[in-house]
């Protein structure tokens, strides 16, 4: 019930949408001038204008004629123009979700400014950096530069930019859980655009003042606001709060049991939900709708819901959002009792968290390196200049004497000589250090995902573990507690019983699969040996092989590899001790130049693959081996049995 939605970028949707009108036109007059070849002052300032005005249409041509900007105004020494250039590269960046790189260009227009005093654009600054702390989580830096910004807005008198910063504030605050501090700076911002008729603005500061009192268990004024901020919204057309505010306002009716009110709320948001124009928005409602289903323990909506927005996630490849989704999947597989599932999407969860980490990773390589090289650039650009000054102080003075020309060339090739091997010793010192870096980097990274393994081996373990264990005692207790004379009911307890304990076993080989970095063939072999152990006891008539060459037994696999290996053999146990009527079967594992051939054979009365409705067990066999890269191959008739050949590079 206590879902809070924060929404104050949503009053410059109308600008954006304004400003895209027009910003074609104002481009293609800005490159005519170009071709006019402006004196270099004008050149510099439309290099500056064409950055912002791509910002809202193409962040890629943004960049470009920024960094065109950047060179000219440097070249003029326009200090002014420089600070503006960088803090316009800096909201492109935003604009892409770059942050780290927003907030330096900020901050080199923050440098600038301060140096010129020029308090109005510090504080601007403020509030762009502001946003970038609380995108990032760093509520304390932020709510530190909105304050800066908030106290030099209120010195001037700047009503309407006062009510902006304080409205960020109150986010902050909100999420911060100060509730009453959070009501008072938001309540000063309802107050001051109802007193304007900022409608637009209104639309989002109701529905932050309604989230504001759900959280504080006052409905009857969060629904208030609700109204207010759904009227407001209605007016301009803010589809996405429309959505939000009838969404809010159903929770509500929810938890105080009024479904068919709640139900027609829902109606209502769902088809403002669909008249969004990003299909993204949409899906992201409908992740938010999941959690809601999940803690109102409808878990079947949930699933349906968490299905198709991550269709979506994996479509764009949106690691971030499909962690979240993952997550919740697990979460809803469990408690629908599908222990494959719950596995599947434990692996996928494990798998897209260890992409986050190395994607960061990356990213932070990528910063090193473009700060190596803005570096190298300025160094660069110095030596050009101080070779630009002697070529002119050369010309002054042409007329001197030829010996003075000649001690000063020689001076020079000194000093260049000089510069260059000091240079080269700095370069390969840094190149050291970078290597030491990614060094450490790397061990780090490695450290931190063994310790989210062994993290989720322990959540297993101890939540899901216990669990099961605790259904299994429950159910034997049950069983042996009552004298139950319904045959099929004690043949139903005992299949829950040993559907539990199997799951155990399963979940005691993916902890095992997840606390291991890597799994040797003799890791492997004994697995399946303890499996054909328990395999036997079912089945005494069928008699069991394995081979394996001792020199294979150090091969070693990535746990998530191994595992698929180990799962896959396990299966094909299963299916010829299941539907073959096999009297025997054997396991062989041998190497043929660097390929690793596993064959599973049984002398049971095979199938026909052409004809036989494939089941599950079969597609994941096929799917556990396609995913670490490897070959499988069915070879099956009535005669000979069954023979499985599996093929992956050792």
């Amino acid at each position: 019930m206590k879902r809070v939605i924060g929404l104050m970028l949503f009053c410059l949707l109308g600008f954006n949408f304004g400003f895209a009108q027009n910003a074609q036109e104002l481009i293609d007059n800005l490159k005519k001038e170009l071709k006019n070849n402006p004196d270099a002052k004008r050149t510099a300032v439309i290099y500056s204008d064409l950055t912002w005005y791509y910002s809202k249409i193409a962040t890629d041509s943004a960049l470009n004629y920024g960094e065109k900007a950047i060179r000219e105004s440097v070249k003029l020494s326009d200090s002014t123009l420089m600070a503006q250039v960088y803090s316009d590269i800096g909201a492109v960046y935003f604009m892409k979700g770059d942050f780290q790189n927003s907030k330096a260009n900020y901050l080199k227009a923050y440098k600038i400014r301060k140096l010129r005093n020029d308090s109005r654009g510090l504080a601007k600054i403020n509030n762009n950096l502001a946003n970038i702390y609380e995108k990032t989580q760093h509520y304390k830096e932020a709510m530190s530069s909105f304050l800066e910004a908030l106290h030099y807005f209120e010195s001037i008198k700047d009503e309407k930019n006062t009510s902006i910063t304080k409205g960020n504030i109150g986010l902050i605050l909100l999420k911060l859980k100060n509730y009453p501090k959070a009501l008072q700076y938001i309540s000063a911002v309802v107050k001051y655009q109802e007193k304007n008729n900022f409608t637009e603005e209104l639309c989002v500061s109701c529905l932050n003042l309604g989230n504001v009192y759900l959280q504080m268990n006052d409905t009857l004024h969060a629904l208030n606001y609700y109204n207010k901020s759904v009227k407001a919204c209605t007016t301009v057309g803010n589809q996405k709060g429309i959505s939000s505010g009838f969404n809010n306002i159903a929770t509500i009716k929810t938890a105080q049991k009024k479904s068919k009110d709640a139900l027609a709320l829902y109606e209502k948001s769902k088809e403002a939900r669909e008249a969004l124009n990003s299909n993204l928005d949409k899906t992201n409602f409908d992740l938010n709708l999941a959690k809601e289903y999940i803690a109102d323990k409808k878990y079947d909506k949930a699933k349906s819901l968490l299905l198709s927005t991550k269709k979506v996630y994996e479509k764009e490849e949106l690691n971030d959002k499909l962690q979240i989704n993952y997550n919740s999947l697990i979460v809803v597989c469990s408690n629908l009792n599908q222990p494959d599932s719950v596995s599947f999407y434990v692996n996928k969860w494990a798998i897209v968290n260890e992409q986050l980490l190395v994607d960061n990773t990356v990213k932070q390589t990528a910063e090193l390196e473009t700060k190596y090289q803005t570096e190298k650039k300025e160094k660069l650009l110095q030596k050009s200049k101080a070779e630009i000054a002697t070529r002119e102080l050369e010309i002054k003075n042409k007329n001197t004497q030829f010996l003075i020309l000649g001690l000063i060339s020689l001076a020079l090739l000194i000093i260049i000589y000089l510069v260059y091997r000091q240079q080269k010793l700095k370069n390969k010192q840094q190149e050291q250090e970078f290597e030491l870096k990614s060094a450490i980097s790397k061990i780090e990274t490695q450290n931190k995902l063994q310790e989210q393994r062994l993290q989720i081996s322990r959540d297993l373990h101890d939540n899901i573990g216990s669990q099961l264990t605790f259904i299994i005692s429950s159910v034997d207790n049950i069983k042996y507690a009552f004298e139950i004379q319904n045959s099929k009911l004690d043949n139903k307890i005992s299949s829950i019983s040993n559907f539990a304990k199997s799951t155990i076993i399963e979940l005691r080989d993916t902890i095992w699969a997840m606390n291991s970095s890597e799994i040797s063939l003799e890791d492997l072999q004994t697995r399946i040996h303890n499996f054909i152990d328990k395999a036997k006891e079912a089945k005494e008539e069928i008699q069991f092989s394995f081979h394996i060459e001792d020199n294979l037994k150090e091969i070693k696999f990535p746990s998530i590899e191994g595992m698929n290996i180990y799962r896959t053999i396990q299966e094909a146990i299963n299916n010829s001790i299941k539907y073959a009527e096999a009297k025997s079967i054997k396991i062989d594992i041998k190497s043929n130049n660097d390929v690793l051939i596993i064959t599973i054979k049984d002398d049971g009365k095979g199938f026909d693959v052409d004809k036989i409705e494939l089941g599950n067990g079969i597609n994941n066999m096929k799917k556990r081996i396609y995913d670490i890269n490897g070959d499988i191959e069915f070879i099956t008739n009535a005669t000979t049995g069954t023979e499985i050949v599996i093929k992956v590079k050792g």
